[in-house]
């Protein structure tokens, strides 16, 4: 009897055991299930974020090609326009027109012509007043000697002295044209040779003066660069004949710091300096 009475009552604690047991287990399971979720809840957040950083950069890299196409078509149609003025500088100094938009006046008189004569008309006057005088005493000479008749030799010398300043400023108004001819000329031909020089090399270079007299600044600037400011400027004397120096701006500091610097420090080449910027920044835009 003792022995049935204690069975009944351990199977009971077991019982209990096991169901609190599973109680925990289950509440265990809830906290894991919750857990669960908010994990997914929050693995969703981070996707979404994801997705909407995606987006954003490929709309600001989409942006950035357009902003890039807008400014390099930009500079194309500078480029056309430069060329178009040079042409029709050219054209111009060359006399030719349009006949539907412009309008031709002649003049009376030519301006310079005019210029010219009041410039000199008081040395003119001058030597005229001493050729009448002139011939006023030889006049008088030949009356005094008794001969006869009258003396036509101021008109003579007044035609002269007119005809000889007027070839005078024909001659001038000549070689002021020719001037300005050949100013035109040497013009064109500079404009000429820095558009071939940007074509072939791929470099506009403008040259201006250095803050001593004996020195000239060469600003560089490339057809691949991304921007108007990126230039390089290099000083060079022609006391100092191969000798370059390089000018600091941010695009050299940036380029002097790449694989390119190589080709100046240590074999001192600019050319090949400048064929490596060349391939930078052409790499850079292809990319």
């Amino acid at each position: 009897e003792t022995s049935q009475s204690k069975s009944p009552l351990s199977n009971r604690k077991n019982a209990d055991g096991l169901q609190l047991s599973l109680n925990s287990a289950r509440e265990e399971v809830k906290l894991l299930s919750e857990t669960n979720d908010k994990l997914e809840a929050t693995i969703d957040e981070l996707r979404t974020d994801q997705e909407t950083d995606k987006a954003e950069h490929e709309r600001v890299l989409e942006k950035f090609g357009k902003l890039r196409n807008a400014l390099m078509e930009e500079r194309s149609k500078a480029e056309t326009a430069e060329a178009r003025a040079c042409e029709a500088e050219t054209l111009a100094g060359k006399g030719s027109y349009n006949s539907e938009t412009t309008r031709v006046v002649h003049l009376k008189s030519n301006p310079l012509a005019d210029a010219m004569r009041e410039k000199y008309q008081s040395e003119i006057d001058s030597l005229k007043r001493r050729l009448e005088e002139a011939a006023e005493a030889a006049a008088s000479a030949y009356a005094r000697q008794g001969g006869g008749g009258t003396t036509t030799t101021p008109a003579p010398y007044k035609d002269r002295g007119s005809l000889d300043s007027a070839g005078g400023r024909d001659s001038t108004v000549d070689a002021q044209k020719l001037h300005s001819r050949l100013k035109e000329q040497f013009r064109n031909q500079i404009a000429l040779f820095r558009q071939g020089v940007y074509l072939i090399t791929g470099f506009k270079i403008d040259m201006s003066q250095g803050g001593d007299n004996d020195s000239q600044i060469f600003t560089v600037r490339s057809v691949y660069g991304e921007r108007e400011e990126d230039h390089l400027k290099f000083k060079w004397s022609p006391k100092k004949k191969n000798k370059l120096d390089m000018l600091n701006t941010d695009m050299a500091h940036l380029l002097m710091n790449g694989a390119g610097g190589v080709y100046v420090t240590q074999r001192g080449s600019w050319p090949g300096f400048m064929a490596t910027v060349t391939l930078q920044l052409f790499d850079q835009q292809t990319v």
